[in-house]
């Protein structure tokens, strides 16, 4: 799987908004944030390498969350 190279030269401002969405209050919203991460690091690891730690925190503590869908999601990271 490539990533768009609209999406490569826009990355930064892809995670920033990733990372504004992970504490959304809607489950579906943070299921597509761990789905977008799960993405990124099978196609693109090397993007997510500074921000590995935060990434881990999150998926681990949606690992805790309410929402099946949401913690599923989580695992696949």
């Amino acid at each position: 799987m490539l990533m768009p190279s609209a999406l490569y030269a826009s990355v930064d401002k892809y995670l920033h908004g990733l990372f504004g969405l992970a504490n959304d209050p809607a489950a579906e919203v943070r299921k597509l944030v761990c789905a977008a991460f799960v993405q990124l690091i099978e196609v693109r690891p090397s993007v997510l390498e500074p921000h590995m730690k935060n990434v881990i925190e999150y998926m681990l503590q949606v690992n805790k969350d309410t929402d099946d869908e949401a913690t599923l999601e989580a695992c696949e990271f």
